[in-house]
């Protein structure tokens, strides 16, 4: 079975930095923190959700994952088909 894309993700880090929470820069496990898409060439944009709003884009999974998917910060994401990563 082929994916279909693009695929949306958010993403939640409840244990960030304690600074982190201190300058807002995180959302510390309330709600998600970034969001993002996949596109069927391995492209991965994201959008934070906090109060800053920067955006970046990827070249793959694995460069995006490697820099934002803080496994000491708890990070996990969950996929627009239910399915979860973290």
């Amino acid at each position: 079975m082929m994916e279909e894309f693009p695929i949306s993700f958010v993403a939640y880090r409840p244990h960030p930095p304690e600074e982190y929470k201190e300058k807002e820069i995180t959302n510390a496990g309330k709600s998600a923190d970034y969001e993002g898409v996949i596109f069927n060439d391995g492209t991965v944009v994201l959008r934070w959700r906090t109060q800053f709003r920067s955006h970046s884009i990827w070249a793959s999974w694995d460069d995006f994952w490697h820099v934002h998917g803080h496994s000491e910060y708890g990070t996990w994401i969950e996929f627009s088909d239910g399915s979860t990563k973290g």
